[in-house]
């Protein structure tokens, strides 16, 4: 919802499938042509995911497969998120995954005296 009024954001386009993996991959699948979204093959997803895990996340069972990033914001899927699709003009499946952030924690020992520094 927008934070000036109560009404629900509309989503632009619908998602036939969705679904969450048991890893946290949140998988929306649409049946459109790429050029209507925001898409970049040069880009790497945000997140912590492999190759495979994204090809299994999607159902995909082709070997001609192309995976990217969102590189705006997408119907409600944050920018980075993973995009993968058919590379197949008669078969315009895209599958849109958001992948769990990867971080990791630090015991406070282990800082010993470090500072923050800016870059």
């Amino acid at each position: 919802m927008s934070p000036e009024t109560s009404t629900p954001k509309l989503l632009a386009h619908h998602a036939f499938i969705e679904w969450t993996t048991p890893s946290g991959l949140r998988v929306a699948y649409y049946a459109m042509p790429l050029d209507r979204i925001p898409c970049d093959f040069y880009a790497d997803p945000d997140g912590r995911w492999t190759y495979e895990e994204l090809v299994r996340a999607a159902r995909f069972f082709e070997d001609d497969i192309a995976i990217g990033a969102l590189a705006d914001d997408f119907n409600g899927h944050p920018a980075g998120s993973a995009v993968v699709t058919l590379n197949s003009a008669d078969r315009p499946y895209v599958a849109i995954i958001e992948c769990p952030v990867a971080y990791a924690t630090v015991d406070e020992s282990a800082l010993g005296n470090a500072t923050a520094q800016v870059a």
